[in-house]
């Protein structure tokens, strides 16, 4: 099983600009062979309540270990991750490819490398999130830790 599966609450920061965050995220066990998770992830300002950002998609892993990540978000983009690490307590996710839809407005994202660890105690979920834009060198955009709320349903 995917040591993602399940559902975690927690707090994040976006580092350049010191903003802090709420975040639930759920990953759910859509199927075991070849593994299928649905992907959610949602935050809010922790001050008053209001949603942030939020992504959906799936995770999914062959018998071989081949992987790919499909994210999509409300600002008009999709990530497609072509290089997927996956092991029984991280997930390393990298080269990935962007679509734009035909309302996306504002910068071009460029880089997108996305880092997921779980702690020892098997309920702590840490990740980064490391962002390039308009082909300018990418940096260390997000941080979080999250802890399990529930066990996995499927």
């Amino acid at each position: 099983m995917v040591f993602l599966a399940g559902s975690w609450e927690g707090e994040g920061l976006v580092l350049p600009k010191g903003i802090k965050y709420k975040e639930k995220a759920e990953f759910r066990l859509l199927k075991e062979k070849p593994i299928l998770l649905n992907w959610q992830q949602f935050t809010q300002n922790p001050e008053n309540g209001m949603p942030m950002h939020a992504e959906n998609g799936f995770l999914k892993v062959l018998p071989s270990g081949e992987a790919e990540l499909l994210l999509s978000h409300p600002f008009s983009a999709n990530e497609i991750y072509r290089s997927v690490q996956l092991d029984s307590t991280s997930l390393t996710c990298e080269d990935c490819q962007i679509q734009r839809g035909p309302l996306a407005k504002g910068k071009f994202t460029t880089y997108v490398k996305r880092v997921y660890r779980l702690d020892d105690d098997g309920n702590t979920l840490n990740y980064d999130l490391y962002l390039g834009v308009d082909n300018n060198e990418p940096y260390h955009h997000l941080k979080a830790k999250l802890t399990r709320s529930s066990q996995p349903s499927s």
